[in-house]
């Protein structure tokens, strides 16, 4: 049960004169790999399901067990075609090998899920009743390459309002928290929620001596995954047998899961703009992009390409522009083969810059989807039928004045409340019921800006934040009385692009006072003088993202990789012509994903020292593309918006 104290095993199933398929297993709770002291949990067998694919597909297989896949690598001294792991440490170790892998399917647990979370555990005695009651002790995280106790147990202190930081150190081995947790050396010890019960019975933790205070959220799990040694027929014959295992009970028992491995849905869903939390991250970057994205489907659209998609694994919602531009269209497309399942369509007739055409995310939540308008119609819509909730328009209801670029910051969905931004001198911000559009609170303020607002903990407050026509602000959640006001120091910027929400502090970057990291005081407010700053990098429309300690965004014709631990110094800085006008960068994976205006798809590697990039593409081909919409990614597919159509592509080509 550490992370690197392996045990080697090498099972051959099948014909031994073909070469073996080679499969190295890094599950945890695969037999060889974790301890038999509780019946029924942690001794997978791995070896009957390589056995059933031996036969079905008349090739030996060849099992090796590891912790980590760089020992397993050194043992085999060969690739593997297959790894079966938990995706973030297979991720992790493929990326520090160099090594291309693409998730297959998820191996479902007892109870048919597919995610695992981390448990904070303390003492029995302890006086901590929540997570916020760490506030100022030492709390000892998993290893990095453990998502569910690392990053997802980072996040959780960071939204549990804790008056002060918790003292964090990072355990070597998975077990290793726990232990100093028993020997007194931390308050709290952050393991994967499955391990307790192993620990007690192994006895490395006596009976009733930890208890758990609080998980972390669910990350993905075990995962099945493909590596570049495997052709396509393999991995798809693989795959078909791996998903068709719910009438084998016995290997279900073997594997201790209710319904075998299912097809991953990964990144499942891109729910509103620039997907969970706002902060452009999808975990589903693969390390390498083919050489030509296969199309999965296409639809002809009507209008230009501003405003990107929102989808879940069923559905895609775009929004979309008559031929004549005279009416709104948000279309519901089947996310199998892009038919159209309903539409919305309402008049929305006047003349804007950069058209008249939608330019918000679609947000989906809860089996409601809300569709914003340039002009400041809202409205709720069932995600299944397209039924109309609620509607209201900005304007009309709360007075205001249209902006020069239209309505564009989506709706913020915080709790029941669904926040947006009339920008009149009585209503500057509002909040309505999500469920029925009813007010709870308006506040008084200035115009509307341009930029999508984010909601977050910090400095100990729950707080909005976001743009107004002239200064930076964060409103309380439940009052929305307007808790600060910062006026940048080199005058007013558009007031596109979107805060970003990082350990408790807050990116900004724009046009005309570049990019700084701001801290908050104790009292939630934000500290005006920043704590990092970068003059060269200012966007006046690319939100930036942030992988690991480096910070990425476009802005008039250059493209920055910026060190956010070394006072936000520049790494790399890169010309070119197809940076000039608006991209979009999502980041993941140790990977960078940069969509232009042009056409252009890059994909680059984080943690480079230059800028060269793994892959460029053209997926509409030479034509002029003219796209702003911003992409989304749901497990396996791309969704991008060319000149006259949505298209779905598959990103590792298959």
């Amino acid at each position: 049960m550490t992370r690197y104290a392996g045990l080697f095993l090498a099972l051959t199933i099948g014909q031994a004169a073909e070469k073996p398929v080679q499969v190295v297993v890094m599950d945890p709770l695969a037999l060889p790999l974790s301890c038999s002291c509780v019946e029924g949990v942690g001794q997978r067998r791995y070896d009957q399901l390589t056995e059933h694919l031996g036969q079905a597909l008349g090739r030996p297989f060849k099992l090796t067990f590891e912790e980590s896949l760089d020992l397993a690598l050194r043992r085999m001294k060969a690739k593997p075609d297959f790894i079966i792991g938990k995706d973030a440490m297979v991720r992790f170790d493929a990326r520090r090998l160099k090594l291309q892998v693409s998730p297959l399917a998820d191996l479902t647990d007892r109870t048919g899920g597919t995610t695992q979370r981390g448990a904070f555990i303390v003492r029995t005695n302890d006086p901590a009743k929540r997570l916020a009651d760490l506030s100022g002790r030492a709390v000892m995280l998993g290893p990095e390459e453990e998502a569910e106790t690392n990053q997802a147990a980072r996040a959780a202190l960071q939204q549990a309002r804790l008056a002060k930081p918790a003292k964090l150190d990072v355990a070597g081995a998975v077990d290793s928290g726990a232990l100093a947790l028993t020997d007194g050396e931390v308050a709290a010890a952050v393991v994967p929620e499955y391990l307790p019960p192993l620990l007690v019975g192994c006895e490395k933790v006596e009976a009733g001596s930890v208890r758990v205070l609080a998980n972390t959220q669910p990350v993905p799990g075990v995962r099945l995954f493909s590596t570049d040694t495997a052709d396509d027929a393999l991995a798809k014959r693989v795959l078909a047998e791996v998903t068709g295992l719910a009438k084998r009970k016995d290997l279900l028992v073997a594997l201790e899961s209710a319904k075998g491995f299912v097809t991953p849905l990964g990144q499942a869903a891109w729910l509103d703009w620039r997907g969970l939390n706002r902060l452009g991250q999808a975990p589903t970057l693969p390390s390498q992009l083919p050489e030509e994205l296969k199309k999965i489907w296409s639809t002809k659209l009507t209008g230009p390409a501003v405003a990107g998609p929102a989808a879940t694994a069923k559905r895609v919602i775009i929004p979309d522009k008559s031929r004549g531009g005279t009416h709104d269209l948000f279309r519901c497309l089947d996310a199998t083969d892009g038919s159209e399942v309903w539409r919305l369509e309402y008049e929305a007739d006047r003349e804007l810059d950069y058209s008249n055409s939608p330019r918000a995310t679609p947000v989906i939540h809860d089996g409601l989807v809300y569709l914003h308008g340039a002009l400041g119609d809202l409205h709720c819509v069932r995600l299944d039928t397209g039924e109309v909730v609620w509607r209201t328009n900005y304007y009309r209801e709360y007075g205001g004045k249209l902006l020069a670029w239209g309505s564009s910051s989506p709706p913020l969905i915080v709790g029941d409340k669904l926040i947006i931004n009339p920008g009149e001198p009585d209503a500057s911000v509002v909040s309505l019921h999500r469920k029925t559009g009813k007010l709870i609170w308006k506040t008084p303020g200035h115009a509307a800006a341009y930029s999508a607002f984010v909601v977050g903990e910090l400095g100990g407050r729950l707080q909005i934040v976001g743009y107004d026509s002239g200064s930076l602000g964060g409103w309380d959640t439940a009052t929305g009385k307007r808790l600060w006001q910062h006026v940048p120091t080199e005058g007013s910027d558009f007031n596109v692009t979107t805060p970003l929400i990082h350990e408790g502090k807050l990116l900004l970057a724009t046009e005309n006072n570049a990019t700084r990291l701001h801290r908050f005081l104790k009292n939630g407010l934000l500290d005006d003088k920043p704590l990092k700053a970068n003059s060269s990098l200012a966007p006046d429309t690319c939100s930036p993202v942030i992988v690991g300690d480096r910070v990425f965004a476009t802005a008039y014709g250059e493209m920055y990789c910026l060190d956010l631990k070394d006072n936000l110094k520049t790494v790399w800085v890169a010309e070119d012509d197809m940076f000039f006008d608006h991209s979009n960068v999502i980041s993941g994976n140790g990977r960078v994903l940069v969509w232009t205006q042009s056409g252009d798809l890059l994909l680059l590697d984080a943690m480079a020292n230059e800028f060269k990039p793994l892959r460029r593409l053209r997926p509409f081909g030479d034509g002029k593309v003219d796209s702003m919409s911003h992409p989304a990614i749901v497990g396996n597919r791309l969704y991008l918006r060319g000149p006259s159509e949505l298209a779905c592509f598959a990103l590792n080509g298959k």
